[in-house]
C-alpha cells in the first residue's frame, strides 16, 4: 500500500476591514491558519484571499465590495487560486451574495472561522484532491467564537497595543443600527476567559489593551449582572505586565458611579473615555430609539470633568438622520461648541434595510447629509486644534509604536486611543515599540503633536 504523502497547506493572505472587534476576528482566524499549518501574510501573492469584510453602513459595504472585486481580479489573472469572503458582509446577506459574486468560492460567518482550516485544506484539494467534491459555496451560520477559539489570535510579535472584545452582539435596539441583525443579540464573554486572554496578549508583547464591544457597559447584563463592568476592569488591571488600560464604546447612560470612581483612581487604567452619543437634539435622539436627552449627557460629562481632571473624551454623531431639520442639526453644533469633546468621529446616515429607521419620514437628502458631514468635520478640526496647541509644553507619558530607522518614532498618549485619535512624533527616539517614554510637547498640528523625549525616561 502506497502512503500518501503529507499535504502541504498554502499561503493565505488575510485583509480585513471594520472596526476593532473584526481586527480580533482576522485574529483568530489567523491563529486558527496558522496552527493548522498554513502561512498567513498581509500582502504579496497567496494560494488564498480572505476578505474579512464590514456589512454596518453603506460606506462600509461599498468597501467591501471593491476589495472583494479587486481581488476577484488578480484570482481572474491567475495570481490568487482561491477567493473567501468573511465577517458581517456575508452574515447580513447570505442569501443574496452567492449569487451577485460568483467569483467568490467561499462565505463565511464571523462565527464561521473554525470550520475554515478544513475548508481551505477540501479547496485546495489537499484532502479530497483535484477531483473531490467542491466546497460549500456558503458556510454561513448564526453562531459565534467559544471562549477557546480566542485564544488562539495571532497578534503581531511584539505589538505595543491590542484589543480585548469583551462581549458580541446588542441589545439596545437603537432605530438605525445594523448590529442586532449582524452579530445577534448580546452575549457577555466569560471573565476567566477574558482574563486568560489578556495575559495572553501581554505575553505576546502588548503594553496596551483596550476593552471593545458594541456597549461594553452592558457586559454581564445578560446574566443579570447588572454593573458588572466596573469589577472585570479591576480585574484585567491586575495582569502583570499591564501598562495601560483603556475603555471603548461606552453607552451614556451605562456609565455608572463605580465605573467613575474607577476611572478615577487613575493607574493602569487610562483617563480616557470613548462615548457615542450619535446626536444632542432631543427629538432625533428620540427618533433614533437613544435613552437620554441633551441634559442628561450635559451632566455626564461635567460630573466626569469634575471626578477626573485631565479626562479625554471622545465621542460618535450622526448627521442627515431622518427629520433632522436644520434647527436640530445647529441644536448639534451648538453642543459640540458647548462641550467641546477632545476627539469626535462623524458619520452621514446610512439607511439601512431592516431597520426602524429606514421606513421613516422625512429623509435627508444625500446632498444636505454630505455637506452637514464637512460641516462638523471643520467644526471638530478647529476645536482638535486648540486642544492640540493647549497640550504643547506639557509633559506625556508615550507609548511607543514604531520606530523606523529614519524620521520621528511613532507614539501615543493616553489621550489617544489606537488608531483614531492621531500621533505623537518623537524625532531622534531609537529605542523599541513598546517603550513607556516621558516627553515633552513641543509642537502641534491639527491632527498630530511632536515631542522631546525627557532623558533616562523609557522603561
Amino acid at each position: 500500500m502506497t502512503r500518501r504523502a503529507a499535504p502541504v497547506p498554502g499561503t493565505v493572505l488575510i485583509h480585513t476591514l471594520g472596526c476593532g472587534k473584526n481586527a480580533v476576528d482576522a485574529e483568530v482566524m489567523s491563529g486558527m491558519l496558522a496552527d493548522a499549518g498554513f502561512t498567513v501574510v498581509s500582502r504579496g501573492p497567496a494560494d488564498v484571499a480572505v476578505v474579512n469584510t464590514c456589512g454596518f453602513v453603506k460606506e462600509a459595504k461599498e468597501e467591501s465590495i471593491g476589495e472583494v472585486l479587486a481581488l476577484a481580479a488578480e484570482k481572474s489573472k491567475g495570481r490568487l487560486r482561491k477567493l473567501v469572503v468573511a465577517g458581517c458582509l456575508p452574515r447580513r446577506y447570505r442569501e443574496e451574495l452567492p449569487g451577485l459574486l460568483p467569483e467568490v468560492d467561499l462565505f463565511l460567518g464571523p462565527g464561521d472561522i473554525p470550520s475554515l482550516p478544513g475548508l481551505l485544506r477540501d479547496m485546495l484539494g489537499e484532502t479530497a484532491g483535484p477531483a473531490g467534491p467542491a466546497a460549500p459555496r456558503s458556510c454561513v451560520g448564526e453562531g459565534a467564537l467559544s471562549e477557546s477559539d480566542y485564544l488562539r489570535r495571532k497578534v503581531v510579535a511584539g505589538a505595543p497595543a491590542a484589543f480585548l472584545k469583551v462581549l458580541e452582539g446588542c441589545d439596545n435596539r437603537c432605530s438605525y443600527c445594523t448590529i442586532p441583525l449582524i452579530r445577534g443579540p448580546l452575549k457577555s464573554r466569560d471573565r476567566d476567559a477574558l482574563l486568560a486572554e489578556a495575559r495572553m496578549l501581554v505575553r505576546s508583547g502588548a503594553r496596551e489593551i483596550s476593552l471593545i464591544g458594541q456597549d461594553i457597559t452592558a457586559w454581564g447584563t445578560d446574566r443579570g449582572e447588572k454593573g458588572a463592568l466596573p469589577g472585570l476592569v479591576r480585574d484585567i488591571r491586575k495582569v502583570r505586565g499591564l501598562r495601560w488600560l483603556r475603555l471603548l464604546y461606552l453607552y451614556p447612560s451605562g456609565i455608572d458611579e463605580a465605573l467613575i470612581d474607577l476611572v478615577a483612581e487613575g493607574g493602569k487604567i487610562v483617563p480616557y473615555l470613548d462615548i457615542p452619543i450619535q446626536h444632542a437634539d432631543p427629538d432625533i435622539l428620540r427618533r433614533m430609539g437613544r435613552r437620554y436627552g441633551p441634559d442628561d449627557l450635559r451632566r455626564l460629562v461635567e460630573t466626569l470633568r469634575a471626578r477626573i481632571p485631565g479626562i479625554f473624551l471622545r465621542t460618535s454623531v450622526i448627521v442627515g438622520f431622518p427629520g433632522e431639520t436644520q434647527r436640530a442639526f445647529h441644536n448639534l453644533l451648538d453642543f459640540m461648541h458647548e462641550i467641546r469633546w477632545d476627539y469626535l468621529g462623524v458619520f452621514p446616515y446610512s439607511r439601512e434595510e431592516g431597520t426602524a429607521a429606514h421606513g421613516m419620514k422625512p429623509q435627508v437628502s444625500e446632498a444636505v447629509r454630505q455637506e452637514r458631514l464637512r460641516i462638523v468635520q471643520d467644526t471638530q478640526a478647529d476645536i482638535l486644534s486648540e486642544r492640540n496647541s493647549a497640550l504643547v509644553g506639557s509633559e506625556v507619558e508615550l507609548l511607543v509604536e514604531e520606530v523606523p530607522a529614519r524620521g520621528a518614532a511613532v507614539c501615543r498618549h493616553r489621550g489617544q486611543a489606537p488608531e483614531v485619535d492621531g500621533n505623537v512624533m518623537l524625532p531622534g527616539y531609537r529605542g523599541k515599540p513598546g517603550d513607556l517614554v516621558r516627553a515633552r510637547v513641543a509642537s502641534s498640528r491639527e491632527w498630530d503633536l511632536r515631542a522631546r523625549a525627557l532623558p533616562s525616561e523609557s522603561r
